[in-house]
């Protein structure tokens, strides 16, 4: 198990209906977190530390597909990142999204929720969380509130 390294991180989930948060405008000093899209087709932007993401070569999983959040070793293939509860071996392979651009929107019954590395106050991002993680537990759900806090039904992703 890879626990010291896997188990370090911990990512909050909070929902956001239609706001604003920052796009990213591609150049090279906007981290990938801000614009997932700047990284090649053949890479993914994924956590390079516990603190920070850097486009990395994708790795096998496709959208849905379980995984394991690894710092510095994607496990997801390009433009998708695990979201994995704190309390769980595994994760499940999602979309980055974007809030504010159609063409990043979420399909498929997810909603594009804004998570945070670390917790709160850690680089923020993007993805698109299934509609039904965590109505207990204070947990990410569709009525926008509250914070994932690793229950078995509240993703904490990452």
């Amino acid at each position: 198990m890879r626990l010291a390294t896997c188990s370090a991180l911990l990512l909050s989930l909070v929902v956001t209906a239609c706001s604003s948060s920052s796009g990213g405008g591609g150049s090279s000093s906007t981290p990938c977190n801000q614009d997932p899209w700047e990284c090649s087709s053949a890479q993914t932007c994924w956590p390079q530390s516990t603190s920070a993401f850097a486009c990395m070569n994708a790795g096998p999983g496709t959208l849905g597909s379980t995984c394991q959040d690894t710092v510095g070793t994607p496990t997801c293939g390009a433009g998708l990142f695990c979201l994995q509860g704190a309390n769980t071996s595994t994760g499940t392979c999602v979309a980055y999204c974007s809030t504010t651009d159609p063409k990043h929107a979420c399909t498929g019954g997810s909603l594009c929720a804004t998570a945070a590395l670390g917790g709160l106050g850690g680089p923020e991002f993007t993805v698109c969380a299934p509609m039904g993680a965590g109505n207990g537990d204070s947990g990410t759900g569709a009525d926008g509130g509250g914070t994932a806090d690793g229950g078995t039904d509240a993703p904490a992703g990452g």
